[in-house]
């Protein structure tokens, strides 16, 4: 009763959902308000559809246990073999980790964040249960969900297009909870109706009153009962009960009883049932409230201290009594119930319940998480024992990609506290844990454990290189340089690749934080053997050579030992292997399939920072290259990846935002370039960063005429490499328009002599078309056509062509102008191109023709080759639908509608 809207509201969810169109009901209401029998109504509704449903409930006390409501989801699913196969098949197969599938007891993959994997492994999960038949995810009580399993539920609900999925959840509303950012993400997503049950009306409760106390129920009598429980549904048939217990008639004489019997609520009902049955009973249920629903009859019944039949029977009469539910598993009939029973624990007395909890878990061979769920709430004792289970749970759940569980768990271990010989050890690990998410927490921890005098050479020298790589993203700026100075110092002598891998990222950072080609120390230290150290310091061998502009060939054969054998890929988060795959596209050399590779490895790792990172620069090279649509398609993935990651942005995130402007204001779109400029200039940046969006930023002024701005910006530039710093170029651009040509040509001829030092066809054509439009050089132009026509560098390409096709009044040129221009999604060079044409009275259509983007090429590419919108998707970290939406976008671009004609244009 008083509920047909908010069923209604979850009759259309469920119909749009299960028609592909994403959908989320979250049922909100404070508790007690109905929320739970609303969920109900949603299985019954989808139950209507045919749809099979995967039902789970948070839990305050498995809120660190790592996809703990994931797990209560799917596994029931997983238990069948055959099963188990088809559903973890293809790229779901990275969710199979989350439910210790695949590992033997006790074994372990490499310690790293899994989130990423597993998160994109049980998107999978989800769309091949939804293969066959609908599907309904039911979680209750989200706000106490892991943080895992939040980050599933807000990834799935943005993919959801096309799937048969129903999501549906209840949140208890009126407190703050350790999620509410994940959790108002939830709430905030366009996909999500909110289901808001509010009180009953008058009429609601009486109608209940009558139904329970009898017809004759007399309207003051309905009107008390209305006002003592404000219409909650669940006071109110507390209440009910307890006036049917003690015989009260529902008459306006009794109105009085109404409001002494209804103040005293839940909690005191519940604790006066109880103190009227047996001691067991209060004991049993102590137990439950202490271990959480869904446990088991043997540990209720040792944790009560009482034998299983008197564990039995005592469950038996607390569901009498509707204390607790009647089916299985054993809880609670609400949580609210439990709430009562536990808080009605002294504090001190629930720390040893959960103690003796704990302990008896463990003579039960649980799971160490599920052990130290109790751990975290028991007084520190100094025990190593519970150190080692926590170290055994964060291990547990980082492997399952749940970095925040194991965080927590290691910040207790750690509070035990540790004695002195596991102390590094467990800093050194919560460490690691931090730097997936939370560099300022990790440097704080990773240093401590530097300063502990560490006797395992091995054990210090990795402590140091991950403190000293996560100073240089989040850490003060300057820092990273001179700890790796006194690292290196403190390492021991025999170990000569880290040595060498402590000296690249205090060369690398050194250079990072100045932003200048002279940043580089004058000592060059040589090279020793192929280790993950050598490849490092190969690294900024090749990275100084190229920023100084010389010895191209050797930057090249120091970038290729770097990335070979993949030993760099694998050993490094996303800073050197960047390094060198960018020198090598500096040096217009190909860099295989490194990118991709890096992906790939990302995805797999789950490890945000290396996707990211990949993204970022990736990005730049279709920028570089033209793909301009593309380019901003990953630059904004790569700038919302950085922030998720939680660095200090000051420098990574400066490329990334940099490369964007650029490549909007390349696009014709200055407006969206002016507002990200207003909404992000002001961030904190450092060396390069402050160069790069120094640059951006000119170029933008530049754009909107404004160019006495860009100049006063720019500065005066560094000598190094042009492909690099392009200050003098860009001055000589804002120069030239400002009619002070003979200073432009000046700048411009000393950018050509530079590059022609390293030597790039690119670099070398780039620079002559600039000369050759500031001079008006045929000659020049000329050149830079032809040098730039064997490179991949698309739209620098069509700027020779137009300035050279636009002085020489060459229509076939300007036509090739033309059709590279819309091909790289360049909107003010095609105009000015369209321009030159008709002033030669050639028509251009006003709409570009038809082009596709990288991305586009990729999926029709595998479309063509017979891949389904299915495999597509997994190859290329995508959703079907996206797939499917992108194919269809192509067939109107091209104007196609059969395989054989896609295949055709591709």
């Amino acid at each position: 009763m008083d509920r047909d809207q908010e069923v209604a509201d979850l009759r259309l969810a469920a119909g749009d959902a299960f028609g592909g169109v994403p959908r989320l009901a979250m049922i909100e209401g404070p508790a007690g308000i109905g929320k739970s029998r609303l969920l109900t109504e949603a299985r019954r509704i989808a139950d209507g559809h045919g749809a099979v449903t995967l039902t789970a409930r948070g839990s305050q006390l498995e809120k660190e246990f790592g996809f703990g409501v994931v797990r209560q989801l799917f596994e029931a699913l997983l238990t069948d073999p055959a099963a188990r196969e088809r559903l973890l098949a293809g790229a779901a197969a990275s969710a199979a980790s989350v439910f210790d599938i695949g590992l033997a007891a006790g074994e372990h993959t490499e310690r790293g964040d899994h989130t990423f994997a597993a998160l994109h492994g049980l998107y999978w999960l989800t769309a091949n249960v939804a293969a066959t038949r609908p599907l309904t995810i039911v979680v209750d009580d989200l706000q106490w969900c892991d943080t895992g399993s939040l980050r599933f539920l807000a990834y799935l609900v943005r993919r959801l297009d096309g799937l048969p999925v129903l999501l549906v959840a209840t949140l208890r509303t009126g407190e703050q909870y350790d999620d509410d950012a994940l959790i108002s993400e939830l709430q905030l997503d366009p996909a999500t109706t909110p289901v808001r049950p509010g009180p009953l009306s008058a009429g609601g409760v009486a109608d209940l009153v009558r139904e329970r106390l009898g017809d004759g129920a007399e309207p003051r009598f309905v009107a008390a009962c209305h006002r003592t429980t404000s219409g909650n549904p669940l006071l109110l048939r507390q209440l009910l009960r307890a006036l049917e217990t003690n015989g009260v008639r529902p008459t306006d004489a009794h109105v009085g009883t109404v409001t002494a019997i209804g103040s005293r609520a839940v909690s005191s009902m519940v604790l006066i049932r109880l103190r009227r049955m047996p001691a067991a009973s209060t004991a049993v249920a102590r137990a439950i409230a202490v271990l959480g629903d869904g446990a088991g009859l043997p540990t209720i019944a040792a944790l009560a201290g009482v034998d299983e039949p008197a564990a039995a029977a005592a469950v038996a009469a607390l569901a009498r009594a509707e204390v607790v539910r009647h089916e299985y598993p054993v809880g609670f009939v609400h949580p609210l119930v439990r709430d009562a029973v536990y808080q009605d624990l002294p504090p001190g007395e629930r720390q040893l319940h959960h103690e003796r909890a704990a302990r008896v878990l463990s003579g039960l061979s649980a799971a160490p998480e599920q052990v130290a769920a109790h751990l975290l709430q028991m007084p520190e004792r100094a025990d190593p024992w519970v150190v080692g289970v926590l170290g055994a749970a964060a291990d547990t759940a980082l492997h399952r990609g749940a970095p925040d569980g194991a965080a927590a768990y290691l910040r207790r271990a750690l509070a035990e506290p540790p004695v002195p010989q596991q102390r590094p050890a467990v800093l050194l690990q919560l460490g690691q844990v931090e730097t997936l998410n939370d560099g300022p927490a990790a440097i704080a921890h990773l240093r401590a454990a530097y300063d502990d005098p560490i006797t395992d050479p091995a054990t210090f020298a990795a402590v140091s290189r991950m403190l000293i790589h996560t100073l240089i993203f989040t850490g003060p700026e300057g820092n990273a340089p001179e700890f790796a100075r006194r690292a290196s110092a403190r390492l021991d002598a025999s170990f000569t690749d880290e040595r060498q891998g402590m000296q690249a990222l205090e060369r690398i950072a050194g250079y990072m934080y100045s932003g200048a080609p002279d940043a580089f120390p004058a000592q060059t230290p040589a090279i020793s053997g192929d280790g993950l150290g050598a490849r490092m310091l190969a690294v900024c061998h090749a990275w100084q050579a190229f920023v100084n502009g010389e010895r191209r060939a050797e930057a090249v054969r120091l970038a290729r030992f770097a990335l070979a054998d993949g030993i760099l890929l694998r050993g490094d988060p996303g800073l050197f292997w960047v390094i060198a795959g960018v020198v090598l596209e500096e040096a217009d050399e190909d860099a295989g399939t490194l990118w991709d590779d890096a992906l790939k490895l990302g995805h797999t790792r789950g490890s945000l920072f290396t996707v990211l990172a990949t993204h970022l620069w990736r990005g730049w090279r279709e920028w570089q290259r033209g793909d301009l649509p593309e380019a901003c398609t990953s630059l904004v993935a790569a700038n919302e990846q950085s922030l998720r990651w939680g660095g200090v942005p000051a420098i990574g995130i400066s490329y990334g935002e940099a490369y964007l402007v650029r490549a909007l204001v390349d696009r014709g779109e200055v407006g969206e370039a002016r507002a990200f400029v207003e909404e992000h200039g002001s961030r904190p940046r450092v060396g390069d960063g402050i160069r790069l969006f120094n640059q951006a930023s000119a170029t933008l002024l530049m754009a909107e005429g404004q160019h006495e701005r860009a100049l006063a910006l720019l500065g005066t530039g560094h000598s190094g490499n042009p492909m690099w710093f392009e200050e003098r170029g860009l001055r000589a651009s804002a120069l030239a328009a400002l009619g002070r040509t003979d200073e432009a040509v000046s700048l411009a001829l000393s950018d050509i002599s530079d590059v022609r030092r390293w030597g790039t066809p690119r670099g070398v054509g780039r620079a002559l078309r600039v000369l050759g439009e500031l001079r008006q050089d045929r000659a020049d132009l000329a050149a830079a056509v032809e040098t730039l026509a064997g490179t991949q560098a698309r739209l620098e390409h069509a700027r020779a062509l137009f300035a050279l096709g636009d002085l020489d009044r060459d229509a076939p040129m300007l036509r090739d102008a033309l059709r590279l221009a819309e091909e790289c999604g360049a909107a003010p060079l095609r105009s000015r191109v369209a321009a030159a044409l008709a002033g030669l009275g050639e028509p251009v259509p006003a709409q570009p023709s038809a082009s596709l983007t990288t991305g586009e090429r990729r999926i029709a590419s595998l479309a063509v080759g017979g891949a389904d919108d299915r495999d597509i998707a997994q190859a290329l970290f995508l959703t079907p639908h996206m797939v499917s939406d992108t194919l269809a976008a192509i067939r109107r671009k091209l104007g196609v509608t059969t395989l054989a004609e896609l295949r055709a244009h591709v």
